[in-house]
């Protein structure tokens, strides 16, 4: 199977499956973040991670900000501060991050950004070119 199958298949997943996914990397993720990341308790990495994966292709659709809703069951006030948290330097900061990580956690990194990606049932060229620099 290719690179664009694999992300097709998640893109044809239903959102709850998404988000499932999504919740189980973050679960298996979050100790690395918290290791890198001692002073913020690991929130500042995770947040990096999933703002990176949100801003990719430089849009925030509805879909996407219902998935963060649910995913960090926050309000939304609290999503609306949590995005206005981006900064462009948190891809690079997720891409590093990742390559520090043992494959298997790396895997469960791209697997957050992809279901990110994925939930508004579309990766764009952008979030496409995102997810490769992740794996690379």
């Amino acid at each position: 199977m290719s690179f664009n199958d694999t992300l097709q298949n998640l893109v044809n997943k239903d959102y709850d499956e998404l988000l499932g996914f999504a919740k189980i990397a973050i679960g298996k993720i979050f100790p690395a973040c918290q290791a890198v990341d001692k002073d913020n308790k690991g929130v500042f990495m995770m947040t990096s991670i999933i703002l990176a994966a949100i801003a990719a292709d430089g849009k925030l659709s509805a879909i996407e900000k219902k998935f963060l809703k649910d995913l960090l069951e926050l309000s939304d006030d609290q999503i609306d501060q949590y995005i206005g948290m981006y900064d462009s330097r948190m891809a690079d900061l997720t891409d590093q991050f990742a390559d520090a990580l043992t494959p298997e956690l790396k895997a469960d990194v791209v697997m957050l950004v992809c279901s990110v990606a994925a939930c508004d049932e579309t990766i764009s060229r952008e979030e496409t070119a995102f997810i490769a620099k992740l794996l690379g």
